[in-house]
């Protein structure tokens, strides 16, 4: 089947760490977490934000749509299935939602990649989100790719010899 037809399924999810370290609190690190992943590419991104769950949610969603346009260009998916647990997110598609009024800027931006791709919204159960699942899970690169070896263009530095540092006196 061809990919025009065929959805390239993807996950996300969008959550909040109350578990988080102090002191990385204090260092500015945000306690959420929004999160997309391509299991069939191996792909899994992660990043930390501030916002509420279905917030970081429709943050996940955006930025899976952004990746795929951008970076997937040369794959040329047209249909994508985004598959989420969180049931907030998938019933402000249904309509009448305060997520996705009319005029907001969250609709402008999903008509916008409406034209690009046939998008597909599904509900899962947590347990089965991918997208939250260990990085250990997801191969490091797909079995189907190969990667492109060959020498580097750019001329090697040269080697130089450094005098010896002294190490910390404790």
């Amino acid at each position: 089947m061809s990919k025009e037809k065929t959805p390239v399924k993807c996950f996300i999810a969008g959550f909040e760490n109350h578990e988080i370290d102090n002191n990385l609190e204090q260092r500015g690190f945000s306690r959420g977490m929004l999160v997309f992943s391509i299991p069939t590419l191996g792909i899994l991104f992660r990043c930390r934000a501030q916002g509420s769950t279905t917030d970081l949610e429709f943050g996940a969603f955006f930025a899976l749509l952004k990746f795929v346009k951008s970076k997937l260009a040369k794959e040329k998916i047209k249909h994508i299935e985004v598959l989420s647990s969180n049931p907030e997110f998938i019933f402000s598609f249904t309509g009448n939602s305060r997520h996705l009024a009319p005029d907001s800027a969250r609709m402008k931006l999903l008509k916008e990649y409406h034209r690009k791709f046939k998008i597909q919204v599904g509900f899962l159960k947590a347990s089965e989100n991918l997208a939250l699942a260990s990085s250990a899970d997801y191969p490091s690169m797909p079995k189907d790719r190969a990667v492109s070896w060959g020498v580097e263009s750019e001329k090697p530095t040269a080697p130089e010899f450094k005098p010896f540092q002294r190490g910390i006196s404790l």
